[in-house]
């Protein structure tokens, strides 16, 4: 079987973007993976600007390598290595070569990066999120309060990967937020950590300002099987809801909608029965009708 491409594998880094840890966090994984659009927005701009200069090489290097040229490269090698990193980080992890020496160097590089250029800090902040190791957290929920709004998206979505629940009352700090953007992502952040702390503050953000910020919440409650969002889930899918957002894209709606109706399916939400038949029999979308067909074939099933 033929090896995937260098390039392959860097699209698929930008498609797991929030893809589960472990297997215990699939279903709540595959609610969010689609539908939290800015975090993989901002993965697939690097990924766009990396490609489209040139710079991908066949060379096979490991996570050290790549360590050492940001400590030591050149102004562009740098940010380039810096996000080469987390293409090599999960294999290398699943191996065992993963170590505490690195792991205290990678923290090292990453504190002598405050006045690097900001994309170097920005790749080594997701990067953290491939690597499960207590000792990065804390430095993680620091990187909450960087200057640079990226570096604190990507320390948020770590955290999430890391899973450790000392994060949540930061996560909830940052969740009342000015910033919409900074709030979606800590709400994003806060469905992937179990702490009592998270239900209310997700059910609190249910009553956002933003529309996504709301959507989120009622998305990663219903990840965790708590319907407290119910009333949001069925907003999502009222009839030209979503079409009022002039941003939403198509593909955009359509991963909306597919999320939300299996959010209501994970639920057993039959409340919204007739929302899912509407959309079974009306919506122009396939991929819509096929996720309403399923949940309601799934009920009718039970």
């Amino acid at each position: 079987m033929d090896q995937p491409s260098h390039e392959e594998e860097l699209r698929k880094i930008a498609e797991d973007a929030t893809a589960p840890v472990s297997d215990a966090d699939v279903s709540r994984a595959r609610l969010v993976s689609q539908f939290v659009i800015f975090p993989v927005a901002i993965i697939l701009v690097g990924l766009a600007i990396y490609l489209g200069l040139g710079l991908l090489t066949v060379e096979r290097k490991t996570a050290e390598d790549y360590l050492n040229t940001i400590r030591v490269g050149g102004i562009n090698s740098r940010w380039q290595a810096a996000y080469e990193l987390a293409t090599v980080l999960d294999q290398e992890q699943r191996e065992g070569r993963i170590g505490r020496r690195f792991v205290g160097e990678l923290i090292r590089v990453f504190e002598a990066s405050r006045s690097d250029d900001p994309r170097v800090r920005r790749f080594l902040a997701a990067a953290m999120g491939r690597v499960r190791d207590p000792e990065l957290v804390g430095v993680l929920i620091a990187a909450l309060d960087d200057p640079d709004d990226e570096t604190r998206i990507n320390a948020m979505f770590s955290l999430r990967a890391q899973g450790d629940p000392a994060a949540v009352p930061h996560l909830i700090r940052i969740a009342s937020n000015d910033d919409s953007g900074l709030r979606k992502a800590a709400v994003y952040a806060l469905g992937g950590l179990d702490d009592p702390l998270t239900p209310p503050a997700l059910e609190q953000a249910l009553h956002d300002r933003a529309p996504d910020v709301r959507w989120n919440a009622a998305l990663q409650l219903a990840g965790a099987g708590n319907n407290a969002g119910l009333e949001v889930l069925g907003e999502m899918l009222s009839p030209g809801y979503l079409e009022g957002f002039d941003r939403i894209s198509g593909e955009g709606r359509r991963n909306i909608l597919v999320e939300t109706i299996r959010a209501v399916g994970m639920l057993n939400a039959t409340s919204l029965a007739p929302a899912l038949q509407r959309l079974r029999n009306q919506d122009q979308d396939l991929q819509v009708r096929q996720a309403a067909i399923e949940v309601l074939t799934g009920w009718e099933e039970k």
